[in-house]
């Protein structure tokens, strides 16, 4: 589409209870300008057919790629195919199942246009912003993401940091073309899309939390993420009796995907990375393989903390 400022890469799977709403959401939007580029990952209900019905009404304006027709790619290997093959110099990404609010797009590019005036075009840089988290039937179940996980907007300049706990939620992303030059493709290995963009912007460029809602983000029991322990202290309470194994093996499991990104970015970009910051993921990325002490040891010694006090005595405590 030769007019279209912002491409929007939508990967989806399974996708027809949520599509047509969200879809509905980007027609509401007080900016017009934009592109979807979408990729079902071999769906099994009846995503296609409603992916193409969206196409016979919006044309030019919604471009399908093609699966492999024979397996699922994953989360992360499917937005690395869409990123790729997005065109223009801003690019968001969506989740098939979310709302966008209707001034989504004009906030988030204005905070980037601005960003690109002051640091250059050539700076990687991604903007993010904050979500009112929804639960699977619409109703509301937090009015900020970022408050409900006890995250702050203050630690995303330094990459060993943005590695242990990122703010940035893919859904509510821009990134420009120069970060898209530098992340892309995508190691297959990163758990997760946005962490590994966020942590190529926070390396390289700026990762920019824009302190506005422009979403409301659905939670529900296809979300690869898991909902926060530290919500609340009452509920973080009820839920370590009700499981009480369940919060050790949910850090580990986290602490198992730090690692396995950290060691994929190390890889890729150890010789453009300050030394401190290559040391600190080293460290993360061994942090598994360690015994107790050694393990509690290099988070002082790396500055290998979340945010939240609460968070942080959970990971001593269970690490």
């Amino acid at each position: 589409m030769d007019d279209a400022c912002v491409d929007i890469v939508v990967a989806t799977y399974n996708a027809g209870p949520w599509l047509d709403v969200f879809l509905n959401s980007l027609l509401t939007q007080d900016f017009e300008r934009w592109r979807v580029i979408i990729r079902d990952d071999c769906s099994t209900d009846g995503t296609g057919r409603t992916l193409e019905e969206w196409k016979s009404r919006l044309a030019d304006r919604f471009c399908i790629l093609p699966d492999s027709g024979t397996r699922n790619v994953g989360v992360t290997v499917n937005f690395s195919i869409l990123l790729s093959a997005a065109e223009t110099q801003w690019v968001m990404m969506a989740d098939q199942d979310d709302i966008w609010l209707p001034a989504k797009i004009s906030k988030t590019l204005h905070a980037m246009q601005e960003a690109e005036n002051t640091l250059g075009s050539s700076t990687p840089i991604a903007i993010c912003t904050d979500a009112e988290v929804m639960d699977t039937t619409g109703q509301s179940v937090a009015p900020s993401y970022w408050r409900w996980n006890r995250m702050k907007l203050d630690r995303v300049s330094d990459v060993h940091r943005v590695a242990m706990e990122s703010v940035a939620l893919g859904c509510t992303m821009m990134v420009n073309r120069a970060l898209l030059q530098l992340a892309l493709p995508i190691d297959e290995r990163a758990p997760y899309h946005d962490w590994w963009l966020a942590m190529v912007s926070a390396a390289f460029g700026r990762l920019i939390p824009l302190n506005e809602t422009t979403i409301r983000y659905r939670r529900h029991g296809g979300n690869v993420t898991a909902d926060p322990y530290s919500s609340s202290a009452m509920g973080a309470v009820r839920r370590i009796l009700q499981s009480p194994r369940a919060p050790r093996l949910r850090l580990q499991r986290l602490i198992g995907e730090m690692a396995i990104q950290s060691r994929a970015f190390t890889e890729r970009y150890r010789d453009s990375l300050r030394e401190s910051d290559a040391t600190a993921l080293d460290s993360l990325a061994h942090l598994p393989s360690l015994g107790p002490v050694e393990r509690r040891l290099a988070l002082f010694q790396h500055d290998l903390w979340f945010s939240s006090p609460i968070k942080n005595l959970g990971l001593l405590a269970l690490l």
